[in-house]
């Protein structure tokens, strides 16, 4: 099956990184601008919970400019449930096939193992949200609750997203359900330190590094 520019998003520029390189090791490749080959080698079992942050800013459409806008800010996301919410939806065309690569991380707790994504694509029909063509930076972070807080991954992609108005009918075959929708991209509600585990002071600790207005 082929895939036209217009279908992917396209990627100006990747970065990931391993808090714990003795026991967390990735590396990757980017092919073609918009194609990502990622290994992760886990060398030891993390107990305890897993949260992530999301946080993506719309950049100015020209490398470079100065303004920004912050779009999306979520934190302290249950990881594992985001995973298994991902799992239970399929590409549309290839009969239950899961839009999460077999090969990568599907399931929790985070074992020991070797995991992989091979000429992923990030394709725009699999957006849960409708955004504006544009230039975009999107962070990712990992963080281990479990007698303490440690972030364990980060990863930061600056991209771009351009449909031509004659070709957006031809990516949008995919729809999530408001159901799906709620469970991958809603804000998880501020929580008591009793339910996720974090204390204020913990929780300052890993927002530190939140992105600025990187161009």
């Amino acid at each position: 099956m082929s895939i036209n520019i217009y279908d992917t998003i396209q990627i100006e520029d990747f970065h990931a990184h391993s808090f714990v390189p003795n026991e967390i090791i990735v590396s990757y490749a980017i092919d073609n601008g918009d194609t990502i080959n990622l290994n992760l080698s886990v060398l030891n079992q993390f107990p305890g919970k897993l949260l992530m942050h999301i946080f993506v800013r719309q950049l100015a459409n020209e490398p470079g400019g100065q303004w920004s806008s912050e779009l999306i800010k979520l934190k302290n996301m249950d990881f594992c449930k985001t995973l298994e919410s991902l799992r239970n939806l399929t590409l549309e065309e290839v009969q239950g096939e899961s839009v999460l690569p077999q090969t990568f991380l599907i399931s929790c707790p985070l074992k020991p193992g070797f995991y992989y994504v091979k000429d992923g694509r990030f394709q725009i029909k699999l957006l849960p949200i409708q955004i504006p063509n544009g230039r975009y930076l999107v962070q990712f972070e990992l963080i281990q609750v479990y007698e303490e807080v440690i972030k364990l991954l980060s990863c930061r992609i600056k991209c771009k997203k351009f449909v031509p108005i004659d070709v957006t009918n031809q990516t949008t075959k995919f729809t999530w359900s408001d159901e799906e929708e709620e469970k991958v991209m809603q804000k998880t509600p501020t929580k008591s330190t009793n339910e996720t585990g974090i204390s204020e002071d913990d929780e300052e600790q890993i927002q530190e590094d939140e992105p600025g207005e990187e161009e």
